[in-house]
């Protein structure tokens, strides 16, 4: 029989073999427009008024998805994962219709998903700039007016 104490000094083990066998973590939910180290990536999610999207921080980050609905129309409270091979990365959750990484150049696969809808992109990091990524959500946005002019 496990004893409340000895289950208390084997939970720590029992993440380490999880991680080690690539178990796929619960996404970290990020606060908005506050980098957060996340499996050593500094990730933040943001997109939300004026000073958010014209923040020139965000221009520092390698990598940029944005979360966009059936029209184009930004959406959020997405769950996000980057993979690397089939290694996951970093896996978080964002209130926000942008989500940054400041990754390592190379080629990633994007996922995302949002009220049972999935959305999945290749996207390159590049080595200087930014390689940004829309994970287009088909099934979600709602209706537009007629005025509206999809980006």
């Amino acid at each position: 029989m496990i004893t409340r104490a000895t289950f208390g000094r084997l939970l720590p083990a029992l993440a380490v073999a999880a991680a080690a066998s690539g178990a796929a973590a619960a996404p970290l939910d990020l606060p908005m427009d506050k980098p957060t180290t996340v499996n050593g990536i500094e990730s933040v999610c943001t997109g939300i008024g004026d000073d958010a999207t014209h923040n020139p921080l965000w221009k520092t980050y390698p990598l940029k998805i944005m979360l966009a609905g059936k029209g184009g129309q930004w959406l959020s409270d997405a769950d996000v994962t980057v993979t690397l091979g089939n290694k996951p990365v970093v896996s978080v959750h964002c209130g926000g219709p942008w989500i940054l990484f400041k990754l390592q150049p190379g080629r990633y696969h994007v996922a995302g998903a949002l009220e049972g809808d999935t959305a999945a992109s290749n996207v390159v990091v590049p080595a200087k700039g930014q390689g940004r990524v829309v994970l287009r959500f088909r099934g979600e946005g709602g209706s537009l007016s007629p005025e509206h002019k999809p980006n």
